[in-house]
C-alpha cells in the first residue's frame, strides 16, 4: 500500500461518522433514538406498575381514609422525587455523552485540517524536489514549505561538519534570525548534544518534543521557545547513501502536536529530500566522472596529435572515429567532412582497388600496409605509406595505422633507378650518389624508430613530473585530501606509471630497431642477479598465491655481459609466467653449456640457459608463431584480462640476440608454458 493510500485511509478514519442507511435509500434506525425508545418505555412500565401496586399496597396496609388519602400524598411525592432523581440522572448521562461528541467532533475536525495542511505540505515539498538544482536551494525551499504550508512557527535543517563532529544550520525559515547562531549541537558520542535534532542524528531516528516546557534537554531553548511560542518540536534525520548526514526540525505552536501520523507525514518528507540529495549527489559524480573523462581524452587527442605523419582510426564499414590534426592539414578537409567520408574517397580510382584489398586483409590476417597516392581536398597527390592494424573496439572490429609521406623516398628510388639506366661507364661516377640516395630511402623507413629513440628525455620527464607531483600531493604535503580525491589521484599516479613503462618498452624497441641501443660489457655475478631478481618478484607471487621455485644454481665459470639488459630479461619473463598462472608455481633453473650455437654457420661457444616454467593458461599452437611480435597479445580486445603493451617479449628476443642469444618458447594449452633464454659467457 502506498503512502497515499495510507494518507487517504487515516483521514476516512479521523472524519466524524454519518448517517447508515438500507436498501432502498431508507435511514436505519439511530442508536440513540433507539435508545430513547426503550428508556421511555421502561419508565412508563415503571409508573404503571408503581402506581397499581402501591394502591393496593397502601390500602391494604391502612385502613383509615384519612391516613389513607396523607399516605397517598405522601406516595406520589416520594414518587415524584425517585423520578425525579432517575430522570436526572439519565439527562446528565445523555447532556454528558452529547458534550462529549462534541468534543471530539471538534477535535476530528481540527485534526482532519491539520492533516490535510501537512499532506499539502508534501505535496509542495515534493514539487521543491522536481524543481531545485541545488541542494542549498531544496534544502531553503523546503524549510519555507514547511512555515507556510505546513503551520510550523520555525524550520531549520542541520548539516554536519566532519571536522569538528557538529551540527550547525544551512538552511532555515520562520522566526530564527535570533536563534541559528546559537545552533551549534555536538554529533559525536563524547558531547552528546541535547535536544530532538541531536538524538535524532544520533539514533538515526525521529525524536519528538511534545511538550517544550516540560522537556528537561529543552531547557536551553526553553526562553527562546517562550517567546515566539513554540510549545512543542520534532527532528527527523536525512540521509545521504543510506548515511545520517543532517536533521530537519520544526517547531509547532501547540503541545501534544507530533502524533503519529503527523510524524509519520514528516518522515516521509524527510525521506524525500534524502532520495532527492542522493540524486544531487549521483549527478555531481557523473559530472566528475565526465570531466575525467573528458581530460583523458584531451590528452589522448594531443599525443595523436603530436604524432608525425597521420593518423586515423575507422570502423569495419569505414566510418572514421578517431584521427590526428596533420590528418586535416595534409587532406585539407575539416573534421566535419572526414567524419562524413570513406577512406577510399581519399585516393584516385586507380589505387582504390588495392587500398580496399589491403583494408580487407587488416579484418581478416591483422596487419597489412601499401603504398599509394593521397589525394587532397585540392587534387594534389601525394605518395604515402599506409599501415593498418586491426583492433576490437567497442565490441566492433577497427582499424587504426598511419601513414607517412614517402615522396623524398621515392625520389631517392627514382634517382636509383636513373643510375641503373644509365651507361656502363658512368656507374664508378654516380657510386657515391647511389649510395647516399640508398641511405636516405632507408632513413625514410626508420625515420619513426629514430624519432622516438632521441624523444627519449622529452616524452618521459613530463610523466616522471606527473607520478612525483602526485605522490607529493597523496602524501598530503600541500594539505589533506578526502577519499575521493585520494582515490582519483592514485588513478592518475597508475595511469602515468602504466604509460611510462609504455613509453619505456616503445623507446628500448626504437631504440634496438634504430641501431641506437648500446651493449654494456662488464663482469657480472649471474646468480646475484638471478636472486636479485627472484627477491624483487616474490611479492608478486605470494600475493597470487603461487610457489616460486629456484632449482639449486651450478657452478658456473665467470659472464662478461651487460647486467641490466640481463636482469631486464629474466624480470621479464618471470613477470610474465606468475600474470598468466592464475595457481600452481612458477619454477627457474640454471644450466650451462658447452657448445651453443646461435645460428648453423656460428663457433660453439660456452653459454648459460635459464629455463621459465608456469603452470598457467598456456599458449595455443596457432598462436606461437606471433609470441615475439611488438605490440601484439595474444588475448588481445576489450574483454582481455591482462595489461601490458604487448613488447616485453618482443624486447626479450631483441636483447638476446643483440648479446648473441636466443629466446624460444613451448606451451600447451591450460597445461603451463616455458621460456628458455640463452646468452653466452663471453657475447662478442
Amino acid at each position: 500500500m502506498s503512502a497515499a493510500d495510507t494518507r487517504d485511509r487515516d483521514t476516512e478514519a479521523a472524519m466524524p461518522a454519518t448517517p447508515n442507511f438500507i436498501a432502498g435509500g431508507r435511514k436505519r434506525p439511530s442508536p440513540l433514538r433507539s435508545r430513547a425508545w426503550r428508556i421511555a418505555a421502561g419508565y412508563a412500565v415503571f409508573a404503571t406498575l408503581w402506581i397499581y401496586f402501591s394502591d393496593g399496597a397502601l390500602a391494604a396496609l391502612v385502613p383509615d381514609t384519612a391516613q389513607l388519602m396523607r399516605w397517598s400524598v405522601y406516595k406520589g411525592v416520594a414518587f415524584v422525587a425517585l423520578t425525579s432523581v432517575l430522570l436526572w440522572l439519565v439527562m446528565l448521562r445523555a447532556f454528558g455523552a452529547i458534550e462529549a461528541g462534541y468534543v471530539r467532533l471538534n477535535e476530528q475536525k481540527k485534526s482532519i485540517e491539520r492533516f490535510n495542511r501537512l499532506y499539502a505540505m508534501l505535496s509542495q515539498i515534493n514539487q521543491a524536489i522536481v524543481w531545485s538544482s541545488t541542494r542549498d536551494e531544496l534544502l531553503r525551499k523546503v524549510c519555507q514549505v514547511l512555515c507556510e504550508h505546513g503551520g510550523f512557527g520555525m524550520a531549520w535543517i542541520g548539516w554536519e561538519d566532519v571536522r569538528s563532529r557538529t551540527l550547525a544550520p544551512v538552511a532555515w525559515w520562520g522566526a530564527a534570525d535570533n536563534i541559528v547562531g546559537k545552533l551549534v549541537i555536538p554529533t559525536d558520542h563524547v558531547h552528546r548534544g541535547l535536544g530532538p535534532a541531536g538524538m535524532a542524528f544520533r539514533e538515526g531516528s525521529p525524536h519528538v518534543a511534545s511538550e517544550i516546557a516540560d522537556d528537561p534537554v529543552m531547557a536551553p531553548w526553553l526562553q527562546e521557545a517562550r517567546r515566539h511560542g513554540w510549545r512543542s518540536s520534532a527532528a527527523f534525520p536525512i540521509r545521504q547513501k543510506g548515511n545520517v548526514c543532517g536533521v530537519l526540525t520544526v517547531h509547532a505552536n501547540e503541545n501534544g502536536f507530533f502524533e503519529e501520523r503527523e510524524v509519520g507525514l514528516l518522515t516521509e518528507a524527510a525521506l524525500d529530500v534524502s532520495f532527492a540529495l542522493d540524486n544531487f549527489l549521483l549527478e555531481e559524480e557523473r559530472l566528475q566522472a565526465e570531466a575525467v573523462v573528458q581530460k583523458e581524452q584531451a590528452f589522448s587527442q594531443a599525443m595523436i596529435d603530436s604524432m608525425p605523419g597521420i593518423v586515423y582510426f575507422y570502423n569495419e564499414e569505414g566510418r572514421f572515429l578517431r584521427w590526428n590534426k596533420n590528418f586535416e592539414t595534409v587532406s585539407g578537409y575539416s573534421g566535419e567532412e572526414i567524419a562524413t567520408m570513406h577512406p577510399l574517397q581519399f585516393f584516385s580510382g586507380a589505387d582504390q582497388a588495392t587500398l580496399a584489398e589491403r583494408i580487407a586483409q587488416v579484418f581478416e590476417a591483422g596487419e597489412a600496409s601499401v603504398e599509394a597516392l593521397f589525394l587532397a581536398k585540392d587534387g594534389v597527390a601525394t605518395p604515402y605509406f599506409l599501415t593498418g592494424r586491426r583492433l576490437m573496439f567497442g565490441g566492433m572490429r577497427c582499424l587504426v595505422g598511419v601513414g607517412i609521406n614517402i615522396s623524398k623516398r621515392q625520389l631517392a628510388e627514382q634517382a636509383l633507378r636513373e643510375l641503373n639506366e644509365t651507361l656502363e661507364h658512368r656507374i664508378d661516377e654516380r657510386t657515391a650518389q647511389l649510395q647516399d640516395a640508398v641511405v636516405r630511402a632507408e632513413a625514410a623507413d626508420r625515420l619513426k624508430s629514430a624519432f622516438l629513440a632521441t624523444m627519449s628525455h622529452e616524452l618521459r620527464t613530463p610523466l616522471n613530473s606527473i607520478i612525483g607531483f602526485t605522490g607529493v600531493v597523496l602524501q598530503e604535503l600541500p594539505g589533506p585530501l578526502n577519499p575521493e580525491q585520494a582515490k582519483q589521484l592514485g588513478m592518475v599516479r597508475n595511469s602515468a606509471r602504466h604509460l611510462l613503462e609504455l613509453i619505456n618498452d616503445v623507446l628500448d624497441l626504437s631504440k634496438i630497431e634504430a641501431g641506437q641501443l648500446e651493449m654494456r660489457r662488464a663482469p657480472l655475478v649471474l646468480s646475484e642477479s638471478i636472486y636479485s631478481v627472484v627477491d624483487s618478484i616474490r611479492p608478486l607471487a605470494e600475493k597470487k598465491g603461487l610457489a616460486l621455485v629456484v632449482d639449486p644454481l651450478p657452478a658456473m665459470p665467470g659472464m662478461v655481459g651487460d647486467r641490466r639488459r640481463v636482469e631486464q630479461i629474466l624480470l621479464n619473463l618471470l613477470s610474465n609466467a606468475i600474470k598468466f598462472t592464475d595457481r600452481g608455481q612458477v619454477r627457474l633453473s640454471v644450466a650451462t653449456l658447452s657448445d651453443f650455437r646461435a645460428n648453423p654457420a656460428a663457433s660453439p661457444a660456452m653459454a648459460v640457459r635459464l629455463k621459465i616454467a608456469d603452470t598457467g593458461i598456456g599458449i595455443r599452437p596457432d598462436q606461437l608463431d606471433y609470441l615475439f611480435q611488438p605490440f601484439l597479445q595474444l588475448d588481445s580486445g576489450l574483454a582481455r584480462q591482462h595489461e601490458g603493451t604487448g613488447l616485453g617479449l618482443a624486447i626479450c628476443r631483441r636483447l638476446a640476440v643483440l648479446m648473441g642469444g636466443e629466446v624460444t618458447a613451448s606451451s600447451a594449452w591450460s597445461v603451463g608454458s616455458e621460456f628458455t633464454v640463452t646468452i653466452p659467457l663471453h657475447p662478442h
